[in-house]
């Protein structure tokens, strides 16, 4: 059965065209594309809100007989979903973009979805592969003559290089985009023009740190100089086209370059002021402003203060998933213990780089696979279905269920806590691991691993409450969710968990084999994201204490009466 759609958010400091847009929308088209021009506008600000506002508009659109719709829809979701760190979603609303894009012959939108998709691999750290989307979205605009698409993979392009190291192939495609800006129209040129020049800032201020770091002061001299001119074009550009993010940037640019000057009570006003559009634009989108402050008050042997920054901005970029990110920062992290003289912290941050380095890696081959899975499944799920809206439906459905063992995976929770309501608190989180897993396979076989999480999901379903959500968490972890739970039942609850599997008979699996699970759970206060985040971490605890004290087990015991 559909979850049904999650209450639309309370819109309280929208654009008041974009709110009066949605509440005068005479049908079921005008309403969604009222809801993603506010999914777009909310993508700067609160995410979480541009997520549902995007979502509301797919299942409007959905049951339209407008692929372009639906493919723009689910390009503007996986955008959100890159700065919410969700990649795997992203890539999977990505394929369905391009899967229907294709076969509806809408080659100006395939040039959008490969530059969306491109984005969503350089957040990820696959800065390869992002160059290999970008092209492609690059050669797709070309032939399709869509130059506000071409001028923004020119920015797109010169940012990656800029991100590589390659400062002239940086500059050169702002050069090219120089030259299509004086073919567009004045409406497009205002929108492209503060990114241009931003770039260029943003370059040269690279090169101005380079020259510094190698003691060149004349290139840096002259590095500064173009940096300067640039920004100063920025700011002419952003009276034309207003942008408090873009603000946000040019002040922690301007911050970076007195820093370089020596200039450092001028470049602590504007990191400051940075931080204040920051605050005030309410996103989590860009971290320029933190690491500004972080670089500025490291300049002022502030060494605590910059470390209090740069934690933040980790902080953020772990929850989003920003594995480039998060490596340059525990790098910045790793060099502010070393000149503080504290080298063992540098090492174990060291260390901490290369580890998450490797799972970085891990997680981008776990991507491909999805992807390629997903395109396999889009096929399946055109093949059985009556009509292509359909079949986007059964695509989604799938990607958000685990396809071993039916139940939700990751994904399917996200989008399921966004249909529980505030007040649905406390949340009961427990985690289930079957015990000695590996032994299972190592001594039957993979084949019958498998059945065995078959079987352990399906006794688990059967037993869990009925308003329970149940998870394939990952391997051979299971975690049930129970909204408005009893705290005086939660150890009953999870105990007829553990009863249900350990007392099986499991007529499926070899004779002989017994199955039994250890478990932790805690308390979400709300169904906010980060409080079931929080109380996974305490509950994922729990279960592993249970494993130390002899598996098969609930951990916190309930309290002895008095």
């Amino acid at each position: 059965m559909q979850p049904s759609p999650a209450p639309l958010p309370a819109l309280p400091d929208a654009p008041a065209p974009l709110r009066a847009a949605l509440e005068r929308a005479g049908d079921a088209h005008a309403r969604a594309a009222a809801l993603l021009a506010l999914a777009r506008h909310y993508r700067e600000h609160t995410l979480d809100t541009a997520r549902r506002l995007a979502l509301a508009a797919l299942d409007t659109a959905l049951p339209l007989d407008d692929a372009a719709l639906v493919v723009d829809t689910l390009s503007v979701l996986a955008s959100i979903e890159e700065s919410q760190g969700l990649h795997e979603s992203a890539f999977d609303h990505l394929a369905l973009a391009l899967d229907l894009a294709r076969s509806h012959g809408l080659d100006e939108l395939r040039s959008r979805v490969h530059n969306v998709r491109a984005i969503v691999r350089l957040t990820a750290g696959d800065l390869t592969g992002a160059r290999r989307d970008f092209l492609e979205a690059q050669d797709l605009a070309r032939r399709s003559g869509d130059r506000l698409d071409l001028a923004n993979i020119h920015v797109n392009l010169a940012f990656l290089e800029h991100l590589a190291g390659r400062a002239p192939e940086a500059l050169h495609q702002l050069n090219l985009l120089e030259e299509l800006l004086g073919t567009c129209s004045t409406d497009e040129r205002q929108a492209v023009e503060p990114y241009l020049h931003e770039n260029r800032a943003a370059t040269y201020l690279g090169l101005a740190r380079r020259a510094h770091a190698r003691g060149r002061a004349d290139a840096g001299a002259e590095a500064r100089g173009r940096a300067w001119a640039a920004l100063a074009a920025t700011w002419e550009a952003l009276t034309r086209a207003p942008s408090r993010i873009m603000a946000l940037i040019v002040e922690a640019h301007t911050a970076r370059l007195c820093v370089l000057e020596g200039d450092l009570d001028r470049a602590l006003a504007h990191a400051q002021a940075a931080m204040r559009h920051h605050h005030e634009a309410g996103q989590r989108s860009y971290l320029d402003a933190l690491l500004a402050m972080a670089e500025v008050q490291a300049a002022r042997e502030q060494l605590s203060a910059a470390h209090g920054y740069y934690r933040e901005a980790l902080a953020i970029a772990r929850e989003q998933g920003r594995h480039r990110d998060i490596q340059f920062l525990l790098r910045a992290i790793a060099e502010l213990h070393e000149r503080g003289g504290d080298l063992g912290s540098a090492l174990a941050t060291t260390r901490e780089a290369l580890a998450e380095a490797d799972a970085t890696l891990e997680r981008l081959a776990a991507i491909e696979q999805r992807h390629d899975d997903l395109f396999r499944e889009l096929r399946q799920a055109r093949a059985q279905a009556r009509d292509w809206q359909e079949s986007v439906r059964r695509a989604e459905e799938q990607a958000r269920h685990d396809v071993l063992t039916g139940l939700l995976n990751r994904r399917g929770l996200h989008d399921r806590l966004l249909t529980l309501p505030g007040g649905s608190g406390p949340l009961l989180v427990a985690l289930l691991d079957i015990d000695d897993f590996k032994g299972v396979n190592d001594r039957h076989s993979h084949a019958v691993g498998d059945e065995a999480l078959r079987a352990v999901a399906g006794r688990l379903s059967d037993t869990a409450p009925p308003d329970s959500l149940l998870v394939r968490w990952g391997g051979e972890e299971f975690l049930l969710l129970l909204p408005e739970a009893d705290p005086a039942r939660a150890y009953a609850t999870v105990e007829g968990l553990r009863r249900a599997v350990a007392e099986h008979d499991w007529p499926t699996l070899p004779r002989g084999l017994r199955l039994t699970v250890s478990a932790g759970y805690a308390f979400a206060p709300t169904p906010a994201e980060a409080d079931v985040h929080a109380a996974t971490e305490q509950a994922d605890e729990f279960q592993y204490q249970a494993k130390r004290a002899g598996r098969n087990r609930v951990c916190p015991a309930p309290p002895v009466p008095a």
